[in-house]
Order: C-alpha cells, then structure tokens, then sequence
C-alpha cells in the first residue's frame, strides 16, 4: 500500500488536485478582498463629498493608483525596449564611424558589365559583420539602378581598419550603353556588431 501511495503518479495527481483546490479557494477570496476595497473607495468617497480637503485627497489617490495600474500593464511591454533602444544608438553610432571613399568605375573585360571599386573604412571601436549595402547608379543625375547587396568578402572588419572591395553590375544585353552608369552612391544598410 505504501508503494502506491508514494508512487510519482499517485503524488502528481494528488499535486494537481492541490492546485486545483487552492486555485478554486483563492478566486473568490480575491474577488471578495476587491469588491471590499472597491466598496470602502465608494463610502469613503460619499462621506467626503462634502468635504473639500478630503476629495481633494481622494482624486489624488485615485491618480495615483491609476498611474500604477498604467505603469503596470506598460511595463510588461516595454521589457525588452531598453535593451533595443541601447542596440538602435550602437548601431547608429558604429553607422556614422563607417566610410565608404574612392568610389570609382573602372573597365572589365565583359562589354555588358561595370565594375566599381571603392573603399570601406571602420573609425569606430567596435568590429562588424555581415555587412549590406545600397548601390545607387545614376545617369546625367537620374537614377536608373539600385541594388542591396550583401559583401560576403568580409567576415569581419575590425576597428580601425579598411579594405578595398569591388562590386560588379550585368547590364542589359541590348542597350548596354544606355544603362551605363556615370556616378555610383554607395550607403551601409546594415552589419552586426561584434
């Protein structure tokens, strides 16, 4: 007998009706211990009605527990936005130390391609990966491509380094000459920080 009595199953279902049973108790009482609060608010409200100084303290008691509840149920939400607020200004900051010079289109060997070579320098303290960027090509001012291309040349680019790179375009096969570029805009989209 006392081996069914301290077996795991016997002891889980006996844990879940426990939980059960107390769950069952605490609801009403809970409920009780609100609605008596809520009823004290209201006779302590009606009984100084009259009184200017007591409502004067009762509106700013009630102010006050609005301001809990609001904090309260905000709170929840914004658990985890000071960690992406920090994130947002690193990167922002890391962004604004990057530098992309010496953009230049240069010959290829294929007639339907364009080639631009340019130089990417990381000023900040932090290293970078996974590095995108925005290639914007103009012609007489007019944009007439753009592409966001991901750089897998770098796994990592540590502070106060650079690198040359070069990225190449296919243009159309017919009408080459007309989608050649005669200015590149070369802009950091994205990069993890290490």
């Amino acid at each position: 007998m006392w081996k069914i009595i301290n077996s795991p199953i016997v002891i889980t279902i006996i844990a879940i009706a426990a939980l059960f049973v107390f769950r069952a108790t605490m609801k009403p009482k809970l409920a009780s211990e609100i609605r008596g609060a809520y009823q004290e608010l209201n006779s302590i409200i009606q009984d100084g009605a009259s009184d200017a100084e007591k409502t004067k303290a009762i509106q700013q008691f009630a102010e006050e527990i609005s301001k809990q509840f609001r904090a309260g149920f905000s709170a929840g939400f914004k658990s985890t936005e000071p960690e992406k607020d920090d994130e947002d200004k690193m990167f922002a900051a890391v962004k604004e130390k990057l530098s992309i010079s010496g953009i230049k289109l240069v010959p290829t060997e294929w007639q339907n391609h364009e080639k631009i070579i340019f130089i990417l320098k990381n000023d900040s303290e932090n290293a970078i990966s996974n590095l995108k960027l925005n290639f914007e090509y103009f012609k007489n001012g007019e944009m007439i491509d753009c592409r966001n291309d991901w750089i897998n040349e770098i796994k990592l680019l540590e502070p106060h380094h650079e690198i040359a790179l070069s990225k190449s375009r296919t243009l159309p096969k017919e009408e080459s000459d007309a989608f050649k570029s005669d200015e590149v805009k070369i802009k950091v989209t994205s990069f993890g920080l290490k």
